[in-house]
């Protein structure tokens, strides 16, 4: 359960779908209302819970028996559904691929293409579908999880609303700011979300981009004040998610208010390479992308790592980030600046590698060791799982959050390229290394897990100048495996009733001359549920921005909760955005916004 984010909540989804009937073939391991296997026991003709090759074949023939109002397309309450949770249906893997646009309906077009979809999941090439390739769940069946639809853990992880509700609506609340708010939808598991679209501050949308190929978890979208919509896209679907570490999207794309992609650039190599999580606009119109740079296990051991943990991963997947220039002119792109944690790395294991020193005395270098199983959950090969990153133009640095080791990394963005790679140059000159770390004592051997203040954090943020904090880093702290007493549990899992998450603004104290002051500790100046007095816990993803008005809004990822509160911690607002799918991000936009100019909302 803890070595995949996907397998993980795939499974919460899909193994829970594994029910799917009452009559009929014996497609499902627990009963369960409704006959949301109909489709499975319409395409199986001889029951035997395989589908030969003449089944495949005949699967638009066999399914358009299932058209009662004879409209030419199969709805969702035609093939079996809604079911105890709306969805639910696309468990099937047979479902997901003929509802290929997750509308919940098989449409005329999807229906012709029936036996093409089916075909896809004949991953042995044998022409025919097997238990293994219809499995139910795929390959996280028979994973510990929940299965009861009516579970607790199950409806929170997988329940989504058909209309906007709350306790506080967009509008009932004068206090909160008066702006225009991006909602970003992602697909998660038989989930399948990718609107991108503006709200006004009555919840009205206002405007939508056309959505991408598929917005898996981790694609973020910003409105950059230019008008274009810089975001994160996969080119694959939901099939290829198993051949990427978590979060990967591996297409970074600018667009104009119309939808027309000006730019795009691919970070794209199965095994080797994936654009991830997060990027970043810097002023001087280049953007900071995370990916991923995968080895294989004899390398990374050859660079000191143990092998211990992550078990079983092929690839073993390092972190960098590139500073792409785009040429908007001519669609081109220019690596101009980059950093690699290969080349920051320390082990305290073998005299005889490189990188061998003392873990707690090279603070600027990462432990290429730390990592261990029970440390935290979502881990598929990943030692580093950097899932967020900013920049500060005045310092001329970057943040990076390692969810792993639970800290807030600063680099030193004032280096040559040749420098990042190396522990000296630049503005602090100490190269690519570390020039500042905070949130987490273990990873330095400075403290234990118990003593860390981030648990799995996301989405830090330099709070900009004229806003309430300018200058501190808000910071999504999401908690996980962190139980009430505030200490390190690797067995918790996702456990709402016992862990917590809060909202912390950081000041970081600086010298004169601007850099990280070591002789003094950074500071929390601000909160929201650090006493875990709300009840209120997102395990992943999730976000926060401090707003013009002094409010500060966040989003809980994985029910698509937006909260805003005041300086104080009152809600002024607390719905959940309708429709299917996660929310990485969150972000409110004054009326005045210079992307808004010339435009009506």
């Amino acid at each position: 359960m803890k070595n995949s984010l996907y397998g993980f909540l795939a499974a919460l989804l899909a193994t829970a779908a594994i029910v799917l009937t009452t009559s009929g073939a014996a497609w499902a391991q627990d009963p369960a209302p409704g006959d949301l296997a109909r489709v499975l026991n319409t395409l199986d003709a001889d029951g035997n819970q395989e589908l030969s090759t003449d089944e495949v074949q005949q699967a638009a023939e066999r399914l358009a028996g299932l058209d009662a109002d004879g409209n030419g397309a199969i709805s969702l309450e035609e093939m079996g559904g809604p079911g105890p949770i709306r969805g639910m249906i696309r468990g099937q893997l047979a479902v997901r691929v003929l509802d290929a646009d997750g509308d919940l309906r098989i449409s005329e077009a999807e229906l012709a293409a029936a036996s093409r979809s089916l075909a896809r999941l004949d991953t042995d090439g044998d022409w025919r579908l097997d238990r293994g390739e219809l499995a139910l769940g795929g390959p996280t069946a028979g994973a510990p999880v929940a299965t009861d639809p009516e579970n607790p853990l199950f409806r929170r992880m997988n329940s989504w609303l058909p209309s906007m509700a709350g306790d506080i609506l967009p509008g009932a609340d004068g206090r909160a700011f008066d702006g225009y708010t991006l909602i970003h939808d992602a697909s998660f598991g038989s989930h399948n979300a990718n609107r991108i679209y503006l709200t006004d501050s009555e919840g009205r949308t206002v405007h939508e981009w056309q959505p991408a190929p598929y917005q898996p978890e981790g694609a973020v979208a910003y409105l950059l004040e230019n008008g274009l919509l810089l975001r994160t896209v996969s080119m694959h679907d939901w099939m290829h998610t198993e051949h990427y570490p978590v979060g990967a999207t591996g297409t970074i794309q600018l667009l104009d208010w119309d939808s027309n992609i000006v730019w795009q650039y691919d970070i794209d190599v199965p095994g080797k390479h994936a654009a991830h999580h997060d990027v970043e606009y810097m002023p001087n119109g280049n953007i900071l992308a995370i990916a991923y740079h995968g080895f294989s296990r004899e390398e990374a051991r050859s660079m000191g790592w143990d092998g211990v943990f992550p078990t079983g991963a092929e690839t073993i997947w390092f972190d960098k980030v590139l500073e792409l220039q785009p040429n908007l002119q001519d669609g081109s792109t220019e690596i101009v600046w980059q950093w690699n944690s290969w080349d920051h790395l320390v082990q305290d294991r073998f005299p005889g590698r490189p990188n061998f020193g003392d873990v707690s005395a090279a603070t600027g270098k990462i432990d290429v060791n730390f990592l261990r199983d029970d440390y935290v959950m979502f881990t598929s090969g990943q030692l580093h799982h950097v899932n967020g990153v900013d920049y500060n133009a005045e310092l001329d640095e970057i943040v990076l959050s390692s969810a792993v080791f639970g800290e807030l990394w600063f680099i030193d963005h004032s280096t040559t390229m040749e420098e990042a790679a190396t522990d000296s140059g630049g503005r602090h000159g100490r190269g690519g290394d570390l020039i500042h770390r905070w949130g987490n004592p273990a990873p330095t051997k400075a403290g234990t897990l118990d003593d860390a203040t981030l648990y799995w954090q996301h989405a830090p943020y330099w709070i900009p100048e004229g806003f309430d904090g300018a200058g501190n880093i808000l910071v999504f702290n999401n908690g996980t495996l962190r139980d009430l007493d505030g200490n390190h549990d690797g067995e918790m899992g996702m456990d709402f009733e016992n862990s917590w998450s809060d909202v912390l603004e950081v000041a970081f104290p600086r010298t004169v001359d601007g850099l990280h002051d070591p002789q003094r500790q950074p500071e929390i100046v601000w909160s929201w549920n650090s006493d875990a007095s709300e009840g209120y816990f997102s395990p992943f993803m999730s976000s926060a921005e401090r707003l013009p008005n002094g409010n500060t809004i966040f989003v809980n990822a994985h029910n698509k909760q937006i909260i805003e509160v005041t300086p104080d911690g009152e809600r002024v607002l607390d719905y959940r955005v309708p429709g299917p799918g996660r929310k990485y991000r969150v972000y409110k936009f004054p009326p005045d916004y210079p992307a808004f100019v010339d435009r009506e909302l």
